[in-house]
This record gives structure tokens, C-alpha cells and sequence, in this order.
């Protein structure tokens, strides 16, 4: 397995693994991945026989000096998303991705990774947990009638 910087040629496969594997609310599109400009160091694909078989986003968070000064940290990313194809995983794909965001941040400067982890997806809480991620907030939501 490689892991390498997005290229674009790599667009419709990232976007069709996002359709098929993430839990969104709605579909990923080409548009979606414009975000990626800010940041596309941050921007990696995992490979295996030429087959992208996963891939990660993470990016700068704009963080008052208040807010990161009782943090006691100097600068916060976060991972954006992170998706592996199913019959991948289990074979360390997951961790290669997060391990290298996390090697691109640290060079950065970045001190603090956050993310948010639907709650269906029960594989990546593990992997993050794994990685020494700790929750600290629920997202929650309610339906109103």
C-alpha cells in the first residue's frame, strides 16, 4: 500500500468512494472537494496495485488565541474526512492515512487535531481511539414534528 497527495485525475474515484462508504447527509460531488484548495498538502489518497483504496482531508481551524490559550496549544487542524473502501479494512489503510495527516500537521506547526465521527460509523471511533483520539463533546440533534 502507498499513500500520496491527491492528484486530480483522482476526483471520480474519491468521490464515488465518498458516496458509497462516508455517512453524509447527502451526496459528495466534485464541488464538494473545492474545500481541499485551502489545504492540499492535507489532501491524501491510500493505493494498492494502483487502486485508490481510501483517502483523507484535514485542514487548518480558525481558533480565538483565548479559546487555543486554554487549550495550551498554538494551532488546531482537523480531519475533515477520512474514508476506506470496506474490503480494506483491517489492514492498517485507516491508521496508514491518519498517521500521515498527522505527520503533515506536525510539521505545520499543529499542535491539536480535531474531528467529528458519525455515530454509525463504529470502525472509524475505533481507529481514532486507537490513534489516542478522546471525546470531548456529543454532537446531538433532534427531529422536530
Amino acid at each position: 500500500m502507498k499513500i500520496r497527495q491527491f492528484e486530480q485525475k483522482d476526483t471520480g474515484v474519491v468521490v464515488q468512494l465518498a458516496n458509497d462508504f462516508a455517512f453524509f447527509d447527502g451526496p459528495t460531488t466534485e464541488e464538494d472537494l473545492k474545500i481541499t484548495h485551502a489545504f492540499p498538502e492535507g489532501f491524501i489518497v491510500a493505493e494498492e496495485d494502483g487502486k485508490i483504496i481510501g483517502f483523507a482531508y484535514g485542514y487548518f481551524k480558525d481558533v480565538p488565541k483565548e479559546v487555543l490559550h486554554n487549550w495550551g496549544v498554538s494551532r488546531v487542524a482537523t480531519i475533515e474526512l477520512l474514508v476506506v473502501d470496506p474490503m480494506y479494512r483491517k489492514h492498517g489503510v485507516g491508521t496508514s492515512l491518519v498517521e500521515r495527516l498527522t505527520e503533515i500537521f506536525k510539521k505545520a506547526g499543529v499542535d491539536m487535531i480535531g474531528l467529528t465521527c458519525p455515530e454509525r460509523a463504529s470502525h472509524a471511533k475505533h481507529l481514532y481511539e486507537n490513534q489516542g483520539f478522546e471525546i470531548n463533546a456529543y454532537h446531538m440533534r433532534k427531529k422536530l414534528d
